[in-house]
């Protein structure tokens, strides 16, 4: 199992902007209709910048206190196209819409090697 820690020579392969990443979002959804609105257009940028809707639903938590009431995950074909996408002008404008409409958690973590 490779390590995570940051002084392991390893740990470079999870920074490697070739590699897939997975986008994971919690949501706490607090205006049904101004997300549904932000859903439709982020869909449509995420699609033209690679990604793709991967898992959606409620969560099942395992462990530990759930934070949101929806989640997603979106799968990218590398860091790189994920944080293009995240930076772009496109993003945040739709960036706007979701303000005040959800409570929004989001990490990106590296696919494994097969």
């Amino acid at each position: 199992m490779p390590s995570f820690k940051r002084d392991d020579r390893t740990f470079k392969h999870y920074e490697d902007t070739k590699m897939v990443v997975y986008f994971v979002v919690l949501l706490k959804i607090t205006d049904a209709d101004r997300f549904m609105e932000c859903f439709q257009a982020v869909m449509l940028l995420i699609e033209q910048r690679g990604g793709r809707l991967i898992a959606q639903g409620i969560p099942k938590v395992i462990e530990v206190s759930n934070t949101g009431s929806m989640s997603a995950m979106f799968e990218y074909p590398s860091r790189q196209a994920f944080i293009d996408y995240w930076h772009s002008k496109e993003y945040a404008e739709i960036r706007k819409l979701r303000e005040g409409a959800v409570d929004f958690q989001g990490v990106i973590v590296a696919g494994v090697a097969a």
